[in-house]
């Protein structure tokens, strides 16, 4: 039954138009299945792979080793917090894929990964790589060995963004939830947007930013180049650095716009939803969008469960009558 799931999901996978021709896609699974371009490790599948390849990671209730990317790649994962987001369905098989450490290296620039759970840090040593709705138990740093420039950090539930060797440049970190730790990108040099965050807990220190429509639940430090407004703040003052919007408040309590407290018990990601009802996060941002991390005038809302933008088997039930075999699924795209 297991295995006619992952095949349904494969086919699936490589019928979907995103998927071009010219790709190899590239199955990772450590529970024993084995076949043509499936690998046990995600390292393993990398190493065999040329630029442009798409790896795809199966759930797995064992933590696959982590890799080091030295290739342009995508790699994908069936996204996380997939039964505590039911219903409706999200996935017909709720276990995520967890890995460890990652490192994007030389020779990776313009790789993505998406739909990964994590339990360790990640680290970004090259330009335009773009990590979204994964869930990650650590932090991501940019600029690992080397300074780099134009990473997307956006719709991920994380720790926070930090830079390891000095200045990143042109940074998009948006739409995400960050439910501890912190982020600090104030090295001299450092710049980008940092828009529709949810920041649960751990300090914000930016320099050369733009900062908008984000909410912070902790302090924020902007310096003097960075730009801000249109951002709520549990503090009770605003800071006074940079050049301040007219739309800023101070003193909103996360209890006042989110779904749940962050002090309750069994965290994750759709607590952050706006709660119902009167809520002053709700077209408080520019243009209109809301405040936070499901605000977003280009699309880029969090997506809830962290699903990869490729098409997804949501139901799945099979049975035998006599000698044939009775399938019925449903599938549904995630963009």
């Amino acid at each position: 039954m297991k295995n006619l799931s992952a095949s349904l999901l494969f086919v699936l996978l490589a019928l979907a138009g995103q998927l071009a021709s010219a790709q190899t896609i590239r199955r990772v699974n450590n529970s024993g299945i084995t076949g043509t371009n499936i690998y046990a490790t995600i390292q393993a599948a990398h190493d065999a792979a040329t630029a442009g390849d798409i790896i795809q990671v199966e759930p797995s209730t064992t933590t696959y080793a982590g890799f080091t990317c030295t290739k342009q790649l995508s790699i994908v994962g069936p996204g996380y917090f997939l039964g505590e987001n039911q219903p409706p369905a999200l996935q017909a098989n709720t276990i995520p894929a967890t890995v460890s450490t990652v490192y994007f290296n030389a020779g990776s620039a313009g790789s993505s990964i998406a739909g990964i759970s994590s339990n360790a840090t990640w680290y970004v040593g090259a330009n335009n790589v773009v990590i979204q709705r994964c869930y990650i138990t650590g932090y991501v740093y940019l600029s690992y060995g080397v300074l780099t420039s134009n990473a997307v950090i956006r719709q991920n539930y994380f720790y926070g963004v930090l830079e390891y060797s000095g200045a990143s440049t042109n940074s998009l970190i948006t739409n995400n939830i960050m439910y501890t730790g912190g982020t600090s990108l104030s090295s001299t040099g450092s710049s980008g947007e940092f828009s529709n965050n949810s920041v649960i807990a751990g300090g914000t220190s930016l320099n050369n930013f733009t900062v908008r429509n984000n909410y912070f639940a902790t302090t924020f430090t902007p310096t003097s180049n960075t730009n801000w407004d249109y951002n709520f703040f549990a503090q009770s003052t605003l800071p006074t650095l940079g050049t301040v919007g007219t739309h800023n408040t101070a003193n909103v309590t996360a209890a006042s716009i989110f779904a749940l407290a962050p002090t309750a018990p069994g965290q994750f990601d759709a607590w952050y939803k706006l709660k119902s009802g009167s809520n002053a996060a709700v077209g408080a941002g520019q243009g209109g969008v809301d405040i936070g991390a499901t605000g977003s005038a280009t699309g880029y809302g969090y997506h809830f469960g962290g699903l990869p933008a490729i098409p997804a088997i949501y139901q799945l039930n099979q049975a035998v009558t006599g000698n044939t075999l009775n399938v019925t699924l449903g599938t549904r795209s995630n963009n």
